[in-house]
């Protein structure tokens, strides 16, 4: 799915396009005495393609979940957001970069789709995700 970066996203629940960063949710589950987890990318209510079925894309009702608007956490203030969970220690920091690459990584999210078979090809020996390399992943797997 060709999308724009750092601007369309695809929903962690139904699997359908973002269209916009205004259109996109930012949650997780935070447990009482539990590492925060679960962080996840979905339709805002209104948005969400499941709503005329009365259906979100939300975790369901959950006393331990939080969230905020997608665009509370973009651009350098919402990256100062996001890294200030890392200073919580959280227990997840692999779970929460891979939130920050797909909120801040221009082709990330276009191209973490296609990384664990590029991965094991051998397309790309490295997690650094260059821009140089998430082109080339785009480009050479985005046709399948």
């Amino acid at each position: 799915m060709k999308l724009r970066p750092l601007e369309q996203f695809i929903c962690d629940e139904c699997g359908d396009l973002i269209e916009k960063l205004q259109d996109g949710w930012l949650e997780w589950l935070s447990p009482a005495n539990k590492p925060v987890h679960g962080f996840r990318i979905v339709h805002a209510a209104e948005k969400s393609p499941r709503s005329k079925k009365g259906w979100h894309c939300y975790y369901p009702d959950d006393p331990g979940a939080s969230d905020n608007h997608l665009n509370n956490f973009a651009g350098p203030d919402g990256l100062a957001l996001l890294l200030s969970f890392l200073e919580m220690d959280l227990g997840y920091p692999k779970e929460l970069a891979d939130i920050t690459r797909r909120i801040h990584v221009p082709h990330y999210e276009e191209a973490r789709q296609y990384l664990n078979k590029a991965l094991d090809d051998g397309f790309i020996s490295s997690r650094d995700y260059s821009q140089e390399d998430l082109k080339r992943v785009i480009e050479e797997y985005g046709t399948e």
